[in-house]
């Protein structure tokens, strides 16, 4: 505020015409004149915006057009209005800053029905709560009033019967005067002019126009947020800023719902009325007309900077970590809650530089969450989940970031997680090693034979993601928190999680049937994707971030060349992942040949009989220690290097048996990546065309 904020910024922050727009769609305009009695006329009623066609594809079940209205929001600054959000919002409430009354079209035009048949009480009960009005009105105005707002309630009734209206709606009350918020013009403002909005032609006095002041309107929905303050008490002295004042109010504040009175916090009893608290200036504190004015702003941009979690994302949360079969059903799970997230950049040393312009771009930026318009201005919806810029200007270890997650019901708010003092610094570490990872997972991607169409990418390039599917959304939280406070990561819950994952979709692979077993194939397959990409972040998150060691599995493509390549007397393992890693490849080389002999899946047929869950040692008895006397036995030719690169692999089962059974999961885990990546790209095409999921071509 203090870098001088326009008027139609503030009205921005304090009123709801920019994120309810709809209520532009009809706006009524009484236009009153008291400087030689009273007159009142009634402008045509006027949409501020404008219709878009959309037509929809023909293959969906309502084809054809569909008109948008698109509300012209810097014209509706000169109508602004507050939109309740608990209570009944059709009837009045709170206090109005501007004579500007909201207008419901109810279900089947109900309220617009009775507002038309009698619209007395209507603006009694609003009047009433109007601040800053030039007087009161008589009995008889008001009844004058009431017959110009019957007319503006049938026109619009009509509007929306019709078809095509929405049936949301403003009445305003315009009363220009010398000081006033409204006032006549000989001529419209100009174009782009950033005080100034023009309402309409004036009725009772012609070839005049009429406009909004936009610096007193948005002064007087300030105070008037002050006055809800005071509906909870008053206090003398300030608890922000400590200064004494007269008109000290408490911090209720509707445009903050933190502080609604619907919060029930446990409050002394002295301060109680039966089971209400009446003075909340007393019980929790009282703020300035300034401090109170900083607040409702900084509510206004608090709500600008936060977004809701994807429903994708959301949905995540409340999947079972460590079942394939709880996953699936999950999927096709109901709706789930909104969480809402938002950052602070909060500053350890003086905020405002010394060029408030820069700042103001800077925080332009922040506010609006623009493209970056450089590239240190930083994206930060790949470790928050949602959409959120943070400016060049903010991105040093000179401020803090808090991260708060909530959902909101009306009034109520529930904490999800906050998240305190996360260095902007560790945000790029972890950033760049997330990117790191993810261009290894192209090649991976390529290797495992993914097509672009069907592959949700995104969802890859999103921390919290993989947080949750790697320790499950009841951890979500703390692990985040933990990253961004470069704290350890956990390794034995996530391998656990997709050795269980794995093993379920392996069993619905080798017992089911068509598009049942395909499907299982290719969710094993996102699955090791997934298992070699969060371990991939693992590995970068301890060494480049903690400088610590990771887990112990040598880079995919080193282990292939091991496998393939690699004199004999160099092809040893190092611990159980690698060892599972070449047991899954040389496994995958023999079922390929196995069916082409016996046009039978080697899994299904011989190591996996009966949809058995797979040990290390199913592995070793029914698959490495026996592949010559399969061989023998179906009269098919295997390589001397094979025999050779499978015994080597057979033999270092033998020599690792012990560590492989006190880390069977990081077995398993390794055996199903070695498994899929043994298969060429161009051949896993044709897997996928041929419809045989899990079988070698």
């Amino acid at each position: 505020m203090n870098c001088g904020l326009e008027p139609v910024e503030i009205l921005d922050l304090v009123s709801d015409v920019s994120s309810d727009g709809r209520f532009l769609e009809n706006v009524a305009i009484i236009e009153i004149s008291l400087d030689d009695g009273f007159k009142a006329a009634r402008l045509p009623l006027q949409t501020f915006g404008d219709y878009s066609e959309e037509t929809s594809s023909p293959g969906k079940k309502k084809a054809g057009k569909k008109v948008n209205f698109i509300p012209d929001t810097k014209r509706g600054m000169g109508v602004p209005f507050i939109r309740p959000r608990a209570g009944r919002p059709t009837a009045p409430q709170g206090k109005y800053g501007v004579p500007v009354y909201l207008v419901f079209p109810g279900e089947k035009g109900k309220l617009l029905t009775e507002l038309a048949a009698s619209a007395d009480t209507f603006l009694q009960g609003r009047v009433g709560r109007t601040l800053f009005l030039p007087r009161a009105f008589s009995e008889f105005e008001l009844k004058e009033l009431d017959k110009l707002l019957r007319l503006f309630a049938a026109e619009l009734k009509n509007k929306y019967t019709g078809g095509g209206n929405q049936g949301y709606g403003l009445v305003v009350l315009c009363i220009p005067f010398e000081g006033g918020p409204y006032r006549y013009e000989k001529k419209m403002p100009a174009a782009g002019d950033s005080r100034f909005v023009w309402l309409g032609d004036s009725v009772l006095h012609p070839g005049r126009s009429i406009v909004a002041d936009l610096k007193i309107l948005a002064d007087q929905l300030k105070l008037s947020k002050t006055e809800e303050g005071a509906e909870m008490g008053r206090a003398s002295r300030c608890d922000l800023c400590n200064r004494d004042t007269n008109d000290a109010v408490s911090v209720y504040s509707k445009a903050w719902p933190w502080m609604a009175p619907t919060w029930h916090p446990p409050f002394p009893e002295r301060f109680k009325e039966g089971k209400e608290v009446t003075d909340l200036a007393s019980a929790i504190g009282s703020l300035c007309p300034d401090c109170y004015t900083a607040m409702v702003v900084g509510a206004g941009i608090f709500k600008e900077v936060s977004g809701v979690l994807p429903t994708w994302l959301t949905k995540e949360l409340f999947m079972p970590v460590a079942s394939a079969g709880g996953r699936e059903g999950a999927k096709k799970g109901g709706q789930v809650p909104s969480i809402i997230g938002s950052v602070v950049a909060l500053p350890t040393r003086i905020a405002i530089r010394d060029d408030a312009e820069l700042f103001r771009e800077a925080l332009d930026i922040y506010r609006r969450k623009t493209p970056p318009r450089s590239t240190r201005d930083r994206a930060l919806q790949a470790i928050t989940g949602f959409e959120s810029t943070l400016p060049e200007d903010f991105d040093s270890d000179d401020y803090r970031l808090s991260m708060v997650y909530y959902t909101q019901a009306n009034a109520e708010i529930h904490m999800r997680a906050v998240i305190e003092d996360v260095l902007p610094s560790t945000v790029a570490a972890i950033q760049g090693v997330l990117s790191g990872v993810l261009e290894d997972g192209a090649d991976i991607r390529q290797q495992l034979g993914f097509h672009p169409s069907g592959w949700a990418s995104a969802r890859y390039e999103s921390l919290p993601y993989l947080l949750i599917r790697a320790y499950g959304g009841c951890y979500l939280w703390q692990t985040l928190t933990n990253v961004l406070h470069r704290r350890t990561l956990g390794w034995d819950r996530f391998i656990a999680g997709v050795e269980a994952r794995i093993s379920g979709y392996a069993k619905s692979m080798v017992l089911g049937q068509g598009e049942s077993s395909r499907g299982a194939y290719f969710s094993l397959k996102e699955e090791v994707y997934f298992y070699l990409i969060f371990r991939a972040l693992y590995n970068g998150y301890h060494k480049e971030i903690l400088s610590e060691g990771g887990t112990t599995l040598t880079d995919w493509r080193t282990m292939v060349k091991k496998i393939t390549t690699s004199a004999l007397d160099e092809m040893h393992f190092e611990n159980t992942e690698e060892l599972g890693f070449a047991a899954g490849y040389v496994v995958r080389q023999f079922g390929r040949q196995y069916y082409a002999r016996l046009q039978k899946d080697f899994m299904q047929h011989r190591v996996m009989t009966f949809g058995s869950n797979l040990s290390p040692d199913d592995i070793w008895r029914r698959a490495l220690s026996r592949f010559q006397e399969y061989a023998l036995k179906l009269n098919f030719p295997l390589s001397g290097e094979f025999k050779k690169r499978a015994a080597i692999v057979e033999c270092e089962y033998r020599r690792l048996r012990e560590a492989v059974q006190k880390e069977k999961d990081e077995f398993i885990g390794a055996f199903w990546s070695g498994y899929m990546l043994a298969v060429p790209p161009e051949k896993d095409e044709d897997l996928q065309n041929d419809g045989e999921s899990g079988r070698d071509l």
